[in-house]
């Protein structure tokens, strides 16, 4: 019987590197290759083969949440649509282990993460980044997508705690100041469209869209709930419904996500012996063009 030495096994966690930040997740990293295939048939004999057509390697994970980190984990708020999300050079992403590191030549994030804020959370969700064939490689050859060595290493020193923050956070929307019963999440929606070579597939991303949808369940107090009610039902079929500006701040400290125009969807209300009236509300993003230039969408900065 073959034996195992436990202290050969490589594990352990990671930090990851790109656009000149330092991340640490809150669980674990994941990378997933991926070969896109088309299959050979015969109606005789069925599959009989399977040839690439491209390859994209994906990363995940969960930043424990330092707001040092907010434009490079939110860049799409402000880029033009149509634009290149891997742009003119390679941007690479490193993962550095104690026993091993791989770099992913060239990468940009394709998911933002969602935004949990609150008093007893912090803010990130998962964000993901996606990996393509870098600038001038041959999509057959390995080093054209990453390097991978094992040897030992240390981690970053530039992690501060005092950066990983919660706070106590209020929504300033339709003339209101809205206090949040479980606080407020943010979840955006990027999306993108290859571009591809039939000799090397996926070599880059065009972004055609990003939306965000804001979700919370105010307190009940003062003419907030009448308010939300009228603003939901006195609308025409075929007439724009109610938006305003957002703006979700930490008192004090913490994420402050701003966006022009924000547009009330839908507002649940609830009545039980345990339950606040209002429910969650949800409001998504509106472009706001200004003399035919397109501001915005929304900012994610600290406050």
């Amino acid at each position: 019987m073959p034996t195992i030495d436990r202290s050969a096994i490589i594990r352990g966690p990671a930090e990851v590197q790109f656009g000149g930040q330092v991340f640490f997740s809150k669980g674990n990293v994941s990378v997933s290759w991926e070969n896109s295939v088309f299959e050979k048939t015969s109606d005789v004999f069925g599959v009989i083969g399977r040839a690439k057509t491209d390859t994209q390697i994906t990363v995940s994970f969960t930043p424990v949440g330092e707001l040092e980190a907010l434009a490079v984990l939110f860049p799409y708020g402000q880029t033009a649509l149509g634009s290149s999300i891997f742009g003119s050079s390679d941007s690479a992403l490193v993962i550095k282990g104690l026993a091993n590191q791989l770099t992913i030549h060239n990468a940009a994030v394709t998911q933002m993460p969602s935004l949990t804020l609150g008093a007893g959370t912090t803010a990130f969700g998962e964000v993901q980044f996606t990996g393509l064939v870098k600038k001038s490689g041959e999509p057959d050859d390995k080093n054209s997508y990453y390097a991978y060595t094992e040897s030992s290493n240390s981690y970053s020193t530039t992690f501060d705690p005092a950066n990983v923050k919660s706070a106590e956070y209020q929504a300033i929307y339709l003339g209101y100041t809205h206090s949040s019963t479980d606080g407020f999440t943010v979840d955006f929606d990027v999306n993108l469209a290859p571009v591809t070579v039939d000799s090397h597939g996926t070599i880059d991303m065009t972004l055609v869209d990003v939306g965000f949808s804001a979700n919370w369940s105010p307190i009940s107090q003062g003419t907030i709930p009448s308010n939300l009610l009228n603003l939901l039902a006195s609308v025409a079929p075929g007439s724009d419904l109610s938006t305003t500006s957002l703006t979700i701040a930490g008192t004090g400290q913490g994420i402050s996500f701003t966006a022009d125009k924000a547009t009330l969807v839908s507002s649940d209300f609830v009545w039980g012996a345990d339950a606040n009236l209002n429910g969650p509300i949800t409001v998504q993003g509106t472009r706001d063009i200004n003399s035919g230039v397109l501001d915005p969408l929304f900012e994610v900065t600290a406050s």
